[in-house]
């Protein structure tokens, strides 16, 4: 099977690389290989008697092995990676580089592993990038168990500088997302942060950002005050409330069965009815915990919502969101009515401004990239003196927006509109069901996170129109046209004196450094009205519509609303432990883990 395949201005026919009719059992294997990276499948699963029957009755002189199919799997993941690596090569955007150490709980998924246990932890580095066609991607780069192998004072830049350099990426990458742990910090990572800048173009590349997760803040900010929960006080809640099995996993759950509990309390129903008089019921000490869990993480919960369910959120609704979670915080402490309260808001407030005040500077610019809000939310949010400021944080905002902007405008690529590869080959595409990919955790998401991208509009009627109607002026055309023809030729061909005159001419530059500089592509999207708020409203969607208006502006804001905020999201994002690995890559090799992992994402390339 061949396709074209459109890396930025040129276009190549590529094959997928399927082996020989010639040997028909190889590409039997490389089929079943093919299969099993696509499907998550453990190799080993072929030993299994279902299967082995399976084959059997398919066909009885077919008898793979899990050592072939293993190489296959490798060779599979060579040959994509290849194909990746050109992508990147040739991509002509910025990209982020995130780190997540993935572990092994001792919870259903160790229980259902096949195999013996061979790997337990996993560092994941996913590159995040938005495509031509303005789609949302994130292409696993490394999938490897290190903390064994990797020296301790290298633990936390291995993963990234291996994927760096493997897929001679340097000058590509302008962020890295970060846990929300110690470790990872300026002391750590500057070294690696001034060595990517080092090795871009200096004049046009801006500083690599160092973010951190916002799912790791939240989970954080809920571990500071669930802690204080005993065992006991847990079962007992879930005996007299009765929401089923004691679990820990997703702090949302704790936030609404706590509430509910709460609600209970208020509505004095354990009073009333004389079935609770066998339980255990929680101490006045203990409501108040319960009670200063359900307001604070309740005011999390409502902000978490919109952030982290419903599928993937660009960069710029998090400026909002999280002004608005500050700003609830704030008024809780305010109304706190018990030291306990007081104290837990504090912390968490304490936590919480320590992320937002590095967050600032990206989070703002991607806000003012946002039609909805462009300088007037930061405006709005810096006039109210949240932070005790008045109003230097929005000039630093503008400030930085107006040097990447620049930096931007220097090149002569970013003079021309992003190119949608499916307008350009659109015929070629129709048929193609586009790059879905699987996400790095447990269950699987959609890598082709925003909505397909729009088939160009070619009018040839209209425009054969236009030329017949031109064609008919022509020949109808009067004397007094023909006339006025004559007349504006003879205009045009008249030598300019202005040419002659200096001062006239220094007048011009003057204007146009003023129009260039004054009057730029940012400044005419900042001087136009705000668009009216709607809350479905897809930045992606709007600037893949206006690039021919703003070129320059729309690779800045495809450059900005690419980073991601939050590695998870739906039901990850609430997870108050880590990650764990799918169950089918703990028993396996640790290079066929990872090439097992790195090649679901590449396989539709």
């Amino acid at each position: 099977m061949r396709k074209k395949l459109k890396l930025d201005d040129h276009e190549e026919e590529v094959d997928y690389s399927r082996p020989s009719p010639a040997d028909p059992e190889k590409e039997a294997f490389n089929a079943l290989a093919r299969f099993f990276v696509r499907s998550g499948v453990n190799p080993n699963t072929i030993e299994t008697p279902s299967f082995t029957d399976l084959m059997r009755l398919l066909n009885p002189n077919f008898r793979p092995t899990v050592s072939i199919l293993q190489k296959e799997v490798l060779e599979i993941h060579q040959e994509c990676k290849e194909k990746a690596k050109d992508f990147l090569k040739s991509f002509q955007g910025k990209l982020t580089l995130s780190y997540e150490w993935i572990v092994l709980g001792h919870g259903w998924t160790r229980d259902s592993v096949i195999g013996p246990v061979l790997q337990e932890d996993f560092v994941c580095i996913t590159a995040h990038l938005v495509d031509d066609d303005w789609k949302v991607r994130r292409w696993i780069l490394g999938y490897a168990s290190e903390v064994d192998v990797v020296a301790l004072d290298d633990l936390y830049v291995h993963g990234f500088r291996k994927a760096v350099q493997g897929f001679e990426i340097e000058g590509k990458v302008s962020t890295l997302l970060l846990p929300n742990e110690e470790g990872f910090d300026e002391e750590t990572l500057g070294g690696f942060r001034r060595g990517l800048e080092e090795r871009g173009d200096s004049s046009i590349a801006p500083p690599v950002f160092l973010v951190y997760c916002c799912a790791d803040l939240f989970r954080l900010m809920v571990h500071d005050v669930f802690n204080d929960f005993s065992g006991k006080l847990l079962e007992d809640l879930r005996m007299i409330v009765g929401w089923g099995k004691c679990s820990s996993e997703n702090w949302h759950l704790w936030v609404s069965n706590l509430q509910r509990a709460v609600d209970m309390k208020n509505e004095d129903e354990f009073s009333k009815d004389e079935i609770y008089d066998d339980y255990d019921k929680p101490s006045d000490e203990e409501w108040v915990k319960i009670e200063t869990f359900a307001r604070l993480v309740g005011c999390m919960y409502k902000v978490a919502v919109e952030l982290l369910e419903g599928g993937y959120s660009t960069s710029n609704v998090y400026f909002y969101l999280l002004a608005e979670l500050k700003v609830m915080l704030e008024k809780e402490l305010e109304g706190a009515d018990s030291d306990y309260f007081r104290c837990n808001a504090k912390w968490m407030l304490k936590r919480f401004d320590k992320y937002w005040d590095h967050m600032f500077l990206v989070l703002a610019t991607a806000s003012v990239l946002d039609p909805r809000f462009k300088m007037k939310y930061l405006e709005f949010y810096c006039s109210k003196k949240i932070d005790n400021d008045e109003g230097s944080k929005a000039g630093t905002v503008l400030g930085y927006l107006r040097s990447l902007f620049a930096r931007y405008a220097a090149t002569d690529i970013c003079q021309k509109p992003i190119c949608s590869v499916a307008a350009v080959d659109s015929k070629e595409d129709e048929n193609d069901d586009g790059g879905e990919d699987c996400d790095e955790g447990e269950g699987e998401e959609e890598d082709e996170i925003d909505g397909e991208g729009e088939e160009g509009d070619y009018d040839d009627e209209e425009d054969y129109n236009e030329e017949e109607e031109e064609g008919e002026e022509k020949y109808d055309s009067d004397s007094s046209e023909e006339a006025e023809r004559e007349a504006r030729k003879k205009r045009e061909e008249k030598p300019d004196a202005c040419k002659d005159f200096a001062f006239f001419q220094e007048f011009l530059k003057f204007e146009e450094s003023h129009r260039e500089f004054g009057e730029s592509e940012l400044d005419a999207y900042l001087n136009e009205p705000i668009m009216e708020w709607n809350k479905d409203f897809k930045a992606l969607d709007w600037w893949r519509e206006e690039g021919h208006k703003y070129p320059v502006l729309s690779r800045v804001a495809r450059d900005i609303l690419s980073i991601p905020i939050s590695r998870a999201t739906s039901y990850y994002a609430y997870g108050m432990d880590r990650r764990e690995p799918p169950a089918f890559v703990v028993s396996l090799e640790a290079e066929v883990a990872n090439a097992m992992m790195c090649s679901k994402k590449w396989l539709r390339l």
